[in-house]
């Protein structure tokens, strides 16, 4: 798996695209999704994992800035960050994405 990282609207899609067909795009996303309905979050990242194993997986990097007031923006940022570093340290490589120059990271 490939894990693309970078802030928002920095062009990680289109450079996941470039690396596999197969994306799974803005995990971030489907993140908020899950802790919002309750699903269990270490079985949608393996999910995820496995479909993309031989794929790209693209997240935005959501805890950069101003610490979130609101309780559940806070959790969901550190979630993002604690699966992101997860996933980065099974990926085979990783790339950071900044004004859509990619520098792979590992």
């Amino acid at each position: 798996m490939k894990l693309v990282v970078g802030g928002v609207h920095q062009g990680k899609t289109a450079f996941a695209h470039t690396l596999s067909e197969h994306a799974c795009d803005d995990l971030h996303r489907l993140i908020r999704e899950w802790m919002q309905s309750g699903e269990d979050l270490q079985e949608q990242v393996a999910r995820i994992e496995k479909a993309y194993a031989d794929g790209v997986i693209t997240v935005a990097e959501v805890g950069c800035g101003l610490v979130p007031m609101d309780a559940f923006e806070r959790e969901y940022r550190e979630t993002v960050g604690r699966i992101s570093c997860g996933l980065a340290a099974q990926a085979a490589e990783v790339y950071r994405i900044t004004c859509g120059i990619a520098v792979r990271i590992k």
